[in-house]
């Protein structure tokens, strides 16, 4: 029974990698179904709930809001675990490598150079360089404060991940062959280890 998480800088590569070493495995991989799930338990409106994915309340939201920040991180806390014990899973963002560090599970940090990151933004996002420079800067800011947060950890040591792999001097392919190896000698599962 396998538990793999990603953390992940945005545009290196996640919303490939994942899904095709989860694929490769045969596993589940979670990422966007974990909102669907905190929406269907805290009851908290999508616009806020995605408002609390990945970022912390600003202090006006804390403010008029100071329970659903609350709400939103124990219904976290509580469907990653649930899907780390089914397990076979491969579980993206979110902090689940501190959520699970008490659990037998590989993490794994993805990073990027920043051509490679504007790039992928500008294809996944259909935006021109400039906004997809923004969207990366804020979302840098905003993952780090959240992790910092509720973690008390710093996202881009990497003490906390088994292997920080660099997309854009890797390749995707390499990367996922990479994670895919790694689960099989951990867990000693059957497959093409060519």
């Amino acid at each position: 029974m396998g538990i793999i998480t990603i953390s992940r800088q945005i545009g290196a590569g996640e919303t490939t990698i994942a899904p095709k070493v989860a694929e490769e495995l045969g596993w589940d991989c979670v990422d966007r179904q974990i909102l669907d799930r905190e929406l269907e338990e805290t009851g908290i409106a999508l616009p806020y709930l995605v408002h609390y994915d990945e970022r912390i309340p600003d202090k006006e939201d804390a403010r008029a809001h100071p329970e659903q920040a609350a709400r939103y991180f124990a219904a976290l806390t509580r469907i990653i675990r649930e899907y780390a014990d089914r397990g076979n899973v491969v579980i993206v963002g979110r902090g689940a490598n501190f959520i699970l560090k008490d659990y037998d599970a590989l993490h794994f940090r993805l990073i990027a150079d920043l051509p490679f990151r504007i790039r992928r933004v500008m294809e996944v996002r259909w935006v021109n360089e400039k906004p997809a420079r923004e969207i990366i800067a804020q979302s840098d800011r905003e993952r780090k404060e959240f992790i910092r947060h509720y973690f008390h950890a710093d996202w881009e040591d990497p003490v906390h991940y088994h292997a920080v792999l660099n997309t854009s001097k890797l390749g995707i392919e390499t990367v996922v062959a990479r994670i895919v190896a790694a689960a099989r000698d951990r867990w000693h599962l059957e497959g093409d280890r060519t």
